[in-house]
């Protein structure tokens, strides 16, 4: 796999941890346990216990979405409202990947 890497890449960003949709207007939890890493105005010990608990929240069964791979298939979700990760399900298959982001709104 080739990565290729940005100055970006190791930005510090501050993102709210309740998000509206701008489109739908829903709001959302947007933490992510590989990259919130704290919540400001908090300190360490306190912010990691209130993020366990959201990261614990936003993995319950209810919601989660259990992809079941099959040739020529496409996925796509909105990165504004969901989080994702790679759990398998394609051992002995290449996995191909193209990732479209689209240049978009800052989370309010």
């Amino acid at each position: 796999m080739e990565i290729i890497v940005s100055e970006d890449a190791d930005q510090s960003l501050t993102h709210p941890l309740v998000r509206t949709h701008p489109v739908t207007g829903r709001k959302a939890l947007f933490v992510s346990p590989v990259y919130t890493v704290g919540i400001e105005g908090f300190e360490a010990k306190e912010a990691q216990a209130i993020l366990g608990f959201l990261f614990g929240h936003i993995t319950q069964d209810r919601f989660v979405y259990r992809h079941k791979w099959r040739p020529n298939m496409l996925l796509m979700w909105d990165n504004r409202c969901t989080v994702h990760l790679a759990e398998g399900g394609y051992d002995g298959h290449l996995r191909l990947m193209h990732r479209t982001t689209v240049a978009g709104d800052k989370p309010v």
